[in-house]
């Protein structure tokens, strides 16, 4: 049985769920127009390979302070089903049931209330995201622990496999999208790309490692 990591925006589902949350909360006026124009900024830092993945993740979780876990968790079942509904696709499928005999793990640094619901959807039991701290049944609008990018994925991965005594002569599988992934691609011995970025791509190419394409 291999362990199989999945990155889940634009590489197990076809688009954004974190995007799609903040179009979700715009519809229903929870955000304003000064939070919308910053977002658009850290947008285009994320494209230049320039994102501060902590000011990007607290930014993201302002608009939830004070928000009870209830309130939330009411408002992300529908939207999690909402969102494997449009951006899951046949490749989204394919990668679930060629691994379905191996332990796959969701990891994405998407908020993890986010994950957990998209997780449960697609029959993935573990999963890992970016965490937000609570206090009294409550969301503080904080961030607990770092952001679920780049090395801490792999951190993260590292100590589930330490906890659960993870046969360590078992294949690594990771698939994703973004350069910002390496680390885990890396940590991998099989590395996958999904529709990858540009320099991604470039990476990819120079190493062999396999490329796949996602049909329109």
């Amino acid at each position: 049985m291999a362990l199989v990591l999945f990155d889940l925006d634009h590489t197990l589902l076809t688009g954004d769920s974190e995007e799609a949350w903040v179009r979700y909360l715009k519809d229903i006026g929870w955000l304003s127009k000064e939070f919308l124009q910053k977002k658009i900024q850290f947008d285009q830092d994320y494209n230049k390979g320039k994102l501060n993945t902590f000011s990007y993740s607290s930014f993201l979780l302002e608009p939830l302070t004070g928000r009870t876990l209830q309130e939330i968790d009411n408002l992300v079942k529908p939207f999690a089903a909402k969102v494997v509904e449009d951006y899951s696709d046949s490749l989204t499928q394919k990668l679930i049931q060629d691994h379905s005999k191996d332990k796959c793990l969701l990891v994405s640094a998407t908020l993890s209330f986010i994950v957990k619901e998209i997780s449960i959807l697609l029959g993935l039991k573990t999963f890992f995201g970016t965490e937000a701290e609570v206090n009294n049944k409550a969301y503080t609008g904080v961030l607990k622990g770092i952001p679920n990018f780049s090395e801490e994925k792999v951190r993260r991965v590292k100590e589930w496999l330490r906890l659960e005594r993870f046969p360590s002569n078992q294949d690594i599988f990771a698939y994703s999208d973004s350069i910002y992934d390496l680390p885990l691609l890396e940590f991998s011995d099989h590395p996958r790309a999904v529709n990858p970025d540009k320099t991604l791509r470039g990476i990819s190419s120079k190493r062999g490692w396999k490329i796949i394409e996602r049909s329109v």
